[in-house]
């Protein structure tokens, strides 16, 4: 199972920290990692490729972006859980 869907299982479920093991800033730490070395070859395959069009790389990088913007948004949501009443 992937970090985000191990991690959304984990929510949905009511698992705590401490049930699971890992904690979901850790999930996400690791899909960020994850991420980022995915992201970095694929970059570099479309950028010595030839026939990849502008476009093409534009809808990659914007796809790239959202992604980051999820798990911002789960990262943010965490943190507002985590403060104190």
């Amino acid at each position: 199972m992937g970090h985000a869907k191990r991690l959304r299982a984990c929510i949905a479920m009511g698992t705590s920290n401490q049930e699971s093991g890992v904690s979901p800033t850790a999930v996400l730490e690791e899909e960020i990692l994850t991420r980022t070395k995915l992201h970095t070859e694929m970059v570099r395959r479309l950028i010595s490729d030839p026939r990849v069009q502008p476009i093409e790389l534009a809808g990659f990088l914007e796809d790239v972006a959202n992604a980051y913007m999820s798990i911002s948004e789960e990262l943010s949501q965490l943190g507002r859980e985590a403060e104190p009443r």
